[in-house]
């Protein structure tokens, strides 16, 4: 007989309209309706009279404080240590922000309000879902699957001689991607022409959708897990309805299929997007059927778990480290320096010179409290669509998040690897590697959002992600945490 227990709760998180949305910068306006709702989940596990729980969340992320005040709300009322529980966000950029933007157009205030209110209801209906699932319990058996999925996502850093080019943009605009960077570094045509090579994605992408499927006795369907790596970006900063873009097609088309409750948990994808020809509705429809349609195919070809599996949660915190920041006066006479290195730079056509310096004043300027545009190729939209706008780099760092909580959760050997921030894909797939199990998912934006996690490599190369306050080589210490954690699960 099983001693494995299952218990399912969901309920709408989705936030009142006209509160402010996370994701991208340049968007200022606050939401303006409601598009598909968002959900907050309850999967509880319990074997014997041990218990441990994943709840997964339609939003972009939560810090560290909020998440552990939410895994405390859910342990007291399933009766668990808040270390058994994960809290997974999908990291959709279409859902409310947790913090106020200081370019919105509310004033600080009113967000603040807006997004207290609605943290309030989110704490209340994870106390709820906690106790419904507690209620719910049925024994159950478990059952694992896995597909490969390509040509859905790509890895968004083009790497040039010169460095990365961000390729964030429609799939009609990548080919002249890197001749549009080189432009911009003021590379003169004939040189340009000889250089650049097509923006053709080229990275690597962890390409596995894993399934696990969790049924009754009598095999009726419980609920199941999906995990695959890919942001969530389908809609754009031009989106201003609440939306949990395409994991939310994803999850309605399996539920209507199997009649049952669908979890969706975010793998490795710092630097993984979605194709898309359009920022659109149809776009993200249009990638939640694809998926929705492997994972209906993979659930035909699984493989049971063992009925006697036991439930293992380890977890293990450092501390992080981060670059050095200089004051916003040194800052100033940096720039007026680095300035002068740049238009030396351009004029000996050095032009990783010129990528390298160009980012580096990215940096100091908003140190400096200046007014700044990001590179096209940053974000693949026009200038006049990202604003000129100041950004408060000090504020940042305050509330960068100082502690680094890694969690490995074992179902026999099915282990749940959990990841505070938005890792990098070559780090998903070397946790992979070096894990003793070969059925491992990522699940990253859990128990906390340290921001990018790039790879040693990346911060060479430079680019978007490369801004992040993380001293380079945090991603290499995470994968080397988390495989001596998986380790501690070998039985």
């Amino acid at each position: 007989m099983s001693t494995i227990k299952i218990g399912v709760s969901s309920k709408p998180i989705t936030p009142p309209i006209g509160i402010p949305m996370a994701g991208f910068s340049g968007r200022t306006e606050v939401s303006q309706g409601v598009h598909d709702d968002l959900y907050g989940k309850i999967l509880l596990i319990e074997n014997k009279e041990k218990r441990a729980a994943l709840i997964t969340l339609d939003i972009i992320g939560l810090n560290r404080s909020e998440m552990n005040r939410l895994r405390e709300i859910i342990g007291k009322h399933i009766g668990t240590p808040p270390s058994n529980v994960m809290i997974a966000c999908s990291h959709t950029h279409s859902g409310p922000a947790v913090k106020p933007n200081p370019t919105s157009s509310l004033s600080i205030k009113q967000q603040k309000r807006l997004i207290n209110d609605w943290l309030r209801d989110l704490r209340s209906k994870m106390r709820e879902i906690a106790e419904e699932a507690s209620d719910s319990l049925v024994e159950a058996k478990i059952k694992y699957g896995k597909s490969s999925v390509t040509g859905l996502s790509y890895n968004r850093r083009k790497i040039t001689p010169e460095g990365a080019c961000m390729l964030i943009m429609k799939t009609s605009e990548m080919r002249n991607a890197v001749r549009e960077q080189y432009k911009s570094w003021g590379m003169p045509p004939e040189l340009i022409e000889e250089r650049a090579v097509p923006g053709i994605p080229e990275g690597p992408i962890d390409p596995e959708l894993q399934v696990l499927r969790f049924e009754t006795l009598n095999n009726d369907p419980i609920a199941i897990l999906i995990n695959f790596s890919c942001h969530p970006v389908t809609l754009g900063p031009d989106n201003l309805l609440i939306s949990a873009d395409y994991p939310g097609y994803l999850r309605l088309l399996v539920e209507e299929a199997e009649n049952t409750s669908v979890f969706f948990t975010q793998g490795a994808s710092g630097n993984i997007r979605p194709f898309y020809s359009e920022r659109s509705f149809r776009e993200a429809e249009r990638i939640g059927t694809a998926l929705a349609s492997i994972t209906l195919k993979t659930l035909k070809n699984m493989t049971s778990l063992p009925s006697d599996i036991g439930i293992q949660v380890v977890n293990s915190t450092f501390e992080l480290q981060f670059k050095e920041i200089p004051a916003p006066e040194e800052a100033e006479r940096l720039i007026s320096e680095k300035e002068k290195h740049l238009e030396k730079a351009v004029k000996t056509q050095n032009f990783r010179e010129v990528r390298k310096l160009s980012e580096e004043l990215i940096l100091l300027k908003r140190i400096a409290g200046r007014r700044i545009a990001l590179p096209k190729q940053w974000l693949g939209v026009t200038p006049e669509k990202e604003q000129m706008r100041r950004s408060p780099i000090f504020q940042f760092m305050r509330e960068q998040e100082k502690v680094c909580e890694l969690q490995a959760l074992a179902l026999g050997d099915v282990i749940l690897a959990a990841v505070p921030g938005e890792l990098f894909t070559e780090l998903g797939l070397e946790i992979k590697r070096r894990s003793w199990s070969k059925r491992v998912l990522i699940v990253t934006q859990a128990n906390g959002s340290i921001g990018y996690i790039p790879t040693e490599k990346a911060y060479e190369e430079g680019g978007y992600e490369t801004a992040s306050l993380l001293k380079p080589g945090i991603g290499e210490t995470i994968v080397d945490r988390m495989v001596t954690l998986i380790d501690k699960l070998k039985r």
